[in-house]
């Protein structure tokens, strides 16, 4: 039944529209009896690609069809986690329908949940955002907060959690420990360039050195017996695209947890840029050693970038290019930990693991985010709901519609490779697109990639994952 193929819905809806009450149960027979703002086409949209997955297909039409009974069952906890990245798009002229999941994807999610569970377990919407994100504001938007107290008023318990211990210090989480087995071991004997811009890597040295590979992750992921996963598809400065398992970074609590690149230039063994640079490396020591808050440095910061762009058209920093070694390994350790990690943070050393929880991915295409994603995207108008079992496929799948080649996305490639604690235990699966198998050179949009990308992706440069 959890099978590996990519399923799609694909339209030409490019809006989502919640300012009016939409109550499914007034159309559907099995419907959730609420009133809510939420998009009554997008919902729509949800619910077929559910019926496309052929979830509870035996019931489909009658008011017992319960798609999420196939993997929830009642008394299960259940984690719904959308990409609420940041309250704001600071892109002049664009908002944010392209840098965070749209509640009205997430409604009917919430929905079949409260159906599979018939009002036992629990469920929480939760994501640990960037530092700058305001979360009462993130989940104000597009009404998520609201549509949560109506549901607790009317008696489903939904919790609103923001996963960031910097910001709620009574979040119980636990030290996930990957050891050799995390991707980042091969590259350990530069573990003191590991970085990541705005945070302190004092820190971060602690938790990723020599063998040490550990990340703090909440009890309330740990403890899921089901992953919803709702990513917001864009183009990404340092992985060159976000999706499903990109998505999953959002479960780390504290980001000084998550190397993002190595500090300096390639011959020094780094991949924040590719050549010897004075300014960038006076640049990266002010941001990677939190100097940020004090503004007259800060006001050096930025001098510093303006005379390296003057000097040189090298538009290379941060590891926002395709020559990030880092960003992709703790990507696919983060998914590991997501599939492997026990509720008490272990990860057992079998041969063959195994899984610990189901994971559903649905990503919300219908306004992605390309350019500078996934912090200033704009906006680009896609049409399509995607669904699948499998992130990594689904993520090759992603790829393909934004116009890439996937075999150049680090952490799609080499998540194929993996011998232990595979992310996909196949590459073969169909594409599945309005009910019918597709390739996906049909349904491609051309996504205009970050700038560190640009040539890369669009064919002119190669090089080897």
């Amino acid at each position: 039944m959890l099978d590996n193929n990519v399923y799609m819905i694909a339209t030409n809806y490019y809006k989502y529209d919640n300012s009016k009450i939409f109550n499914p149960s007034k159309r559907y027979l099995e419907g959730v009896n609420l009133d809510i703002k939420s998009d009554e086409k997008v919902y729509d949209l949800v619910r077929n690609l559910f019926i496309e997955m052929n979830l509870d297909s035996e019931h489909i039409g009658t008011k017992d069809w319960n798609p999420f009974g196939d993997f929830i069952s009642p008394d299960n906890k259940v984690v719904i986690k959308p990409n609420l990245v940041k309250d704001i798009n600071e892109l002049s002229n664009s908002n944010t329908d392209c840098l965070i999941t749209n509640f009205s994807i997430i409604r009917p999610i919430i929905d079949y949940t409260i159906i599979a569970l018939k009002n036992t377990g629990s469920i929480i919407v939760g994501d640990a955002p960037v530092q700058e994100c305001n979360f009462s504001s993130v989940v104000k938007l597009n009404g998520l907060s609201e549509a949560v107290n109506i549901y607790n008023d009317n008696g489903f318990k939904i919790e609103l959690k923001d996963f960031r211990k910097n910001e709620v210090a009574d979040l119980k989480c636990k030290i996930v420990s990957l050891g050799q087995n995390s991707s980042l071991s091969d590259v350990d004997k530069y573990c003191k360039k590991y970085a990541i811009t705005n945070y302190n890597l004092k820190y971060m040295h602690k938790h990723h050195h020599d063998g040490i590979h550990e990340y703090l992750i909440p009890e309330d992921v740990l403890n899921a017996d089901v992953i919803i996963n709702v990513p917001k598809p864009k183009t990404h400065r340092k992985a060159g695209v976000t999706a499903a398992m990109k998505n999953f970074v959002g479960i780390n609590s504290k980001k000084e947890y998550l190397p993002h690149h190595r500090n300096g230039s390639i011959n020094a063994h780094g991949d924040e840029y590719p050549e010897k640079s004075i300014v960038k490396s006076y640049c990266s020591h002010i941001k990677n050693y939190n100097y940020t808050n004090n503004k007259f440095i800060q006001l050096f910061y930025c001098l510093g970038l303006k005379l390296q762009k003057k000097l040189k058209k090298d538009r290379f920093i941060e590891g926002s290019w395709y020559g990030n070694d880092t960003i992709w390994r703790t990507i696919l350790d983060i998914n590991k930990v997501v599939l492997y990690a026990n509720k008490y943070g272990i990860i057992e050393s079998e041969s063959f693991p195994k899984q610990q929880r189901v994971v559903l991915n649905i990503a919300d295409m219908l306004i992605s985010g390309e350019k500078e994603g996934p912090l200033l995207p704009s906006p680009k108008d896609v049409g399509y709901v995607v669904g699948s079992f499998n992130a990594l496929n689904m993520d090759k799948i992603i790829c393909e519609i934004m116009g890439f080649d996937s075999n150049k996305i680090k952490y799609i490639y080499n998540g194929y490779l993996l011998k232990k604690y595979k992310i996909s235990k196949t590459n073969k699966f169909n594409f599945i697109c309005n009910n019918k198998k597709c390739s996906t050179k049909n349904y491609v949009k051309n996504f205009i990639p970050t700038d560190g990308w640009v040539d890369y992706l669009s064919g002119g440069k190669n090089e080897k994952n």
